[in-house]
């Protein structure tokens, strides 16, 4: 499928693992050339290693998307040295786990300033150039947790990715005019290194069993997404937040999977038979 990518420039923020490295390798397979932005410069720098590797372009920039000022310095350095940004991809976040009595300020402030602040920080900084190379792709990583609460704690990163996508469909109103695209995605639970750190080979199944197909995201499947909403062929696609979550946010009730379904639908016909 032609995607319309070969020689766009893109700019993917937390880019040095995980997700962010995979929507940058993505890109990149596709021909486009990627800055790679990340807190940690080595980070950025090994994932702008494998870019070059596959032929495109690749700048290595370290910023803190928190901070403005770094990211008007960021955008500044690609737009002088490349010429223009055609792609964002917002994906630089931070997570926390604690209830609201729990949570000081001073985390509530990290959180919201990494995640939301960094969006729109990283959006505004973008936007002159993208308009005067004729549009764009913004693209935003979100998570099914911006539209319902999908776990116990978190509360200011349910807020912030709440927040993010509020920002999404409202750019996506105010820049449509300029052909710029803003648009979110919204994995699951994806199989990071991490998340394989985090937890054992016995817990990974269980979760898995939550989703309808039985298996969860790849940071891959989330690059896919991001590949498509930054291509020619989504130009009609504007202001949607994009599941790539297995179906997990089908149910009413997640964390029940067809096993368990099954199991207490028998236990209760036995009951019924009695």
């Amino acid at each position: 499928m032609e995607t319309g990518l070969k020689g766009k420039i893109a700019l993917v923020t937390g880019a040095g693992s995980g997700l962010g490295k995979a929507i940058a390798l993505g890109l990149a397979r596709e021909g486009a050339d990627v800055a790679v932005n990340d807190v940690k410069l080595e980070a950025a720098e090994d994932t702008a290693e494998e870019i070059a590797a596959l032929g495109s372009r690749s700048m290595a920039v370290q910023a803190d998307v928190a901070d403005e000022a770094e990211v008007n310095r960021m955008v500044a350095r690609i737009v002088g040295e490349w010429g223009g940004i055609d792609i964002l991809v917002n994906n630089a976040g931070a997570t926390s786990h604690l209830l609201i009595e729990d949570t000081e300020k001073a985390e509530w402030d990290r959180v919201l300033s990494i995640n939301l602040d960094g969006a729109f920080n990283c959006s505004k900084a973008v936007i002159p150039s993208m308009k005067q190379r004729g549009g764009g792709r913004i693209i935003n990583i979100i998570s099914y947790s911006g539209e319902r609460m999908t776990m116990i704690g978190g509360v200011p990163y349910t807020a912030s990715k709440a927040g993010i996508w509020g920002l999404t469909r409202q750019l996506s109103f105010e820049l449509g005019r300029y052909q710029i695209t803003v648009n979110g995605i919204s994995p699951g639970n994806v199989i990071t290194p991490m998340l394989r750190s985090g937890t054992t080979p016995e817990r990974l199944e269980e979760m898995k069993k939550w989703y309808p197909l039985g298996d969860m995201p790849t940071p891959e499947d989330v690059a896919d997404a991001a590949v498509f909403l930054a291509s020619s062929r989504a130009r009609m696609i504007n202001g949607v937040n994009l599941a790539v979550d297995g179906g997990i946010t089908v149910p009413v009730a997640i964390g029940v999977d067809w096993e368990t379904y099954t199991s207490v639908k028998k236990e209760a016909k036995k009951r019924e038979s009695r």
